[in-house]
């Protein structure tokens, strides 16, 4: 398994940053986790195109997670291709289309729902992967997915949220986590307020789960502070930079 980080901002984030889209490869099967503003960018930056994707799983339905998924569209359209995207059930695609005045390129979407779980709910199996998913605890329903591929490994990404045991249970012995690590030590009311953790809580997630390796991600303007990292290894992402989870471990 593979896990090619195409963005790694949050939505007030540098804009070198890009919005946080992950692609994971796992056998012959490529997943695309979420879509913000210049996710089709950042595809062909790192080489790949919509017709690339075996999948594509929201989080929730924030802007920075969802609205990259017209240019998607628009795209796989013009290649006479079909969009599987999945992801919480109040995504209203149909209005996002609508307000960008683009409707008729919702065919190429093929949406399917997921109810937000407190438990961990497998949503997929395919030849390659089991993916699961449970309710994080964002300002709005949202989705972790935790990603098992054939080779043994698994990744969990844990999207917009507070510190919540769902992840913990989610990740469970994964090979690595990524987290959103939206504000620093010392910040946890105001990022708590948004729906967020700080990097000091992303790392006791990581413990707690038993996951030796952690990915922050979604950082905003400042840089992030990691502190007291003992028994977890940090991955600092690089776009377009593949990881390989088998040398995790």
């Amino acid at each position: 398994m593979r896990v090619i980080p195409l963005g790694i901002g949050g939505w007030v984030s540098n804009p070198l940053l890009g919005n946080v889209s992950l692609m994971v490869e796992t056998g012959k099967s490529r997943i695309l986790i979420d879509a913000g503003e210049g996710t089709y960018r950042a595809l062909r930056t790192c080489g790949f195109d919509v017709d690339n994707l075996d999948l594509i799983l929201i989080t929730h339905r924030h802007g920075d997670h969802v609205m990259g998924l017209s240019t998607l569209a628009l795209f796989a359209k013009a290649k006479g291709i079909m969009l599987r995207v999945y992801g919480p059930r109040d995504v209203d695609l149909q209005k996002l289309f609508d307000a960008l005045g683009i409707p008729q390129y919702l065919s190429a979407i093929e949406f399917h729902p997921i109810d937000p779980s407190p438990e961990p709910l497998t949503v997929i199996i395919g030849h390659d992967y089991r993916i699961t998913a449970v309710l994080a605890d964002h300002a709005i329903p949202t989705l972790a997915y935790r990603i098992d591929g054939s080779d043994g490994s698994c990744v969990t990404y844990s999207s917009d949220t507070r510190p919540t045991s769902n992840i913990v249970n989610l990740a469970k012995n994964c090979t690595l986590l990524i987290h959103e690590a939206s504000g620093n030590p010392g910040t946890e009311e105001v990022s708590h307020l948004h729906g967020h953790s700080t990097t000091s809580e992303a790392l006791q997630i990581a413990r707690e789960a038993g996951v030796k390796y952690l990915m922050p991600v979604h950082y905003y303007v400042e840089p992030p502070i990691l502190s007291g990292t003992h028994c977890v290894n940090i991955v600092i992402p690089l776009p377009c930079t593949p990881l390989d989870t088998q040398r995790l471990k």
